[in-house]
This record gives C-alpha cells, structure tokens and sequence, in this order.
C-alpha cells in the first residue's frame, strides 16, 4: 500500500494528564522501530510537557518532533502518509488540516470510531486509506457505515507494544516504600466521568450530569475498591500500592481510598502522592505482583509486560472495554454496576494461587495485540 514512504507523520501526544494517552506514542514508536526500522517517524503532538518530550527522546533518538510551526510546516512537506494515532476518536480536524495543506494519503491506527455520526465524518473516514480500530465494536460499527474506505480492520491500542528503556527514576520509590518485587499489587481508582478540573478532592465537572453521575457512585466504587484492598492486605501476603493513571487520581486515591482504609489495612499500603509519567509508572509496573485498575491504559500497560490485571469497568467509560474481550481477557473485567467485592475477591486468589498461569495468560493477551499490530503494519507498508 505504501512501501516506499520513507516519512510518516504521527499525530498522537493527546495530553499529558493521563499516563495512558502519554503511552500510545511511544507504543507506536516501540512497535515501528522493529516493524519498519527503514521509516523515519514525525511526531505531531498535542501535549509533550512534564517530561514526555525527554522520555521519547530518550527512547527513540530519531523520532523527529513537530512541535513548532516551522518544523510541522516541514513535516508536511517532507511526510507522504499521515496516521491518526491511538485515541478513543479519529482527529477530524487534524485530519482536514493536513488534506487541506497537502492532499496526501491518510490513515487511522488503533483508534475507537464510536459516537454520534455525520456527513463530515463519513466523508473523513470514507477517503482514508486504512482505519484500524482497536475495539472490534469500532470494527463493526464503520463497516456498517458502508464507507468507501478500503481497509476497516481490527488493530490494537499501540500501547500493547510499549517498551521503554528501564531508568532508576523508580528505584528510590520503590526502596523508601517498602515495595519488593512481586510483593505488591497496584489498585487505581476512577470517577464515573472525568472531572473538568480538581483542587485537591473538589472534582469540577462543566457538565452537571457528568457531576450528578459520578458523585452518586463515588462512594460505591470506592467502597468496592476499599474491600478489595482489604481482601489483598488480609488473606495474602502482599501490600497494596495506590497509584494513579490521571492527575485527579491523586486526591481521589488518598482523601477517598487510603484514609477511608481500616488502620491494620492502611499500614500495609503505600499512597503515591504525587503524579508520575508512564516511564516510571512502567517501571513500578513491572516490579510488581499484579493490578486491580477502574482505568484501561494500566491494564493494557501491564499486558505489555506480560502480568496480570484486573479491570473494573464503569458503565459510563467508552467502548474501549471491549478490548479486554479483543485479547481474550474477558474473565478478568468486571461490570462494577453487576459485580461486587466478593467476586473481585476470588479472582485475585486464583491470581495468586496461580501466578505463572496469570502471567502466561497475560502474554498470550500481549501476542494477541502484538500480532495484530504487524498484521496491520504489513498491510500499510507492503500491501
């Protein structure tokens, strides 16, 4: 299809808030550097500040960034395929702005293609040259849009094939908390919607049923996640780290999980009290046992690395749940509307009594992913 691109213009980097966004870049960075090692990679980000800018530096030296007028002015002229980046949309406007300059190719890899539908969109998505959707619900739903665009096929969230260089920025965490390898699962909580803004634990939300919703459920999910972290400190051996994948996740996680906790439970957890990036975050990760997660990205980070994670999904998140399905994990998400405590409770022991057996299906989960990834990487580049 395109073989002999030699530049390819990403357009990813959605913000920085969130470890998850920050994780689909490097993911297709990772996957492209052993796929089509002979493409040079253009990065248009959104948001590259608190340190991202560095990791993907750090990572991946060639990348060349686009972060000024004048060096996006250059990528469109040196760049003959844009790709739309994972996202949970497909940037309509991005996507314009580049046909508008350039009239060149355009595709989409491992992104969702749900809400409300238009005539601009169609159009859009019509005269794509390929849309890879990382949910087969997406899959689904464009095919019975009856587009004219070529290829609509399944192809993960590049985050499936994060790899990034093991630092020492986690080492100090890790030793001054306590935390041993494989000694801690890691638990992160999640509001019904995401707040428009926060100081400290006052959520603002622009949308006051956005608000209503996921102020009616707080406590509930939290008290799920309160006795499943009890569970772990009392019928195991292992401590509980309470971590964050967006900012906000900070507060919540402390004024609303940890300082709620009965005080032998408590002892055996550790707060992270401060927001970090998804290297370091990979790191903590990686040393530890297991994750109990209301957030996607994390899960999906820790297939990446072939460990188990447990996924309480909330009725209000999108379809990217059905990723969990994609990749053969349906037994370890949750409907938090339909399940409770207890049956949370039982998987983790059979985690536990089993580990290599959760690890191993996690990696099967990881190769799921992956293959789809070269699958649709061939399909770009060689047709």
């Amino acid at each position: 299809m395109f073989k002999n691109v030699k530049n390819i213009l990403l357009r990813g980097s959605w913000q920085t808030k969130n470890i998850g966004d920050i994780a689909h870049t490097p993911g297709f960075l990772s996957i492209a550097r052993e796929i089509i090692p002979d493409k040079t990679v253009w990065l248009w980000p959104c948001e590259i500040d608190r340190g991202v800018k560095e990791m993907l530096l750090e990572n991946f030296p060639n990348l060349v960034i686009a972060d000024t007028e004048e060096k996006l002015a250059e990528a469109f002229e040196v760049c003959d395929l844009f790709i739309n980046g994972s996202a949970p949309l497909i940037d309509m406007n991005g996507i314009e702005f580049w046909c508008r300059k350039t009239g060149k190719p355009y595709g989409c890899f491992g992104v969702s293609a749900g809400g409300l539908w238009t005539e601009r969109k169609r159009e859009i998505c019509s005269k794509a040259s390929f849309i890879f959707c990382r949910d087969t619900l997406s899959v689904h739903f464009l095919r019975d849009q009856q587009l004219d665009t070529p290829v609509i096929e399944f192809g993960p969230d590049a985050s499936y094939c994060l790899k990034l260089a093991r630092g020492n920025s986690a080492a100090a965490f890790l030793r001054e908390n306590g935390l041993e390898k494989e000694r801690f699962v890691c638990v992160i909580p999640r509001l019904r919607w995401t707040p428009s803004s926060f100081e400290e634990e006052n959520f603002s939300y622009k949308d006051p049923k956005k608000a209503e919703t996921s102020f009616r459920y707080l406590e509930e999910d939290m008290e799920k996640l309160r006795q499943v972290i009890t569970h772990i400190v009392r019928a195991t051996a292992l401590k509980v780290l309470i971590c964050p994948e967006m900012t906000y996740q900070v507060p919540l996680g402390r004024a609303h999980v940890y300082e709620k906790l009965p005080a032998d439970v408590q002892a055996r957890c550790v707060l992270k009290r401060d927001y970090w990036i998804t290297d370091e975050a990979l790191q903590v990760y990686e040393a530890s046992h297991s994750l109990v997660s209301m957030e996607m990205h994390s899960p999906i980070m820790y297939t990446s690395l072939g460990k188990p994670a447990l996924l309480l999904r909330q009725a209000e998140d999108t379809w990217k749940g059905q990723m969990w399905r994609d990749t053969g994990l349906q037994s370890w998400m949750f409907e938090l509307n339909v399940t409770g405590a207890d049956e949370i409770c039982e998987c983790i022991d059979s985690i536990v009594k089993d580990y290599g057996k959760a690890c191993a299906k996690a990696e099967k989960a990881r190769l799921i992913a992956r293959n789809a990834a070269v699958k649709a990487l061939n399909i770009i580049f060689e047709g």
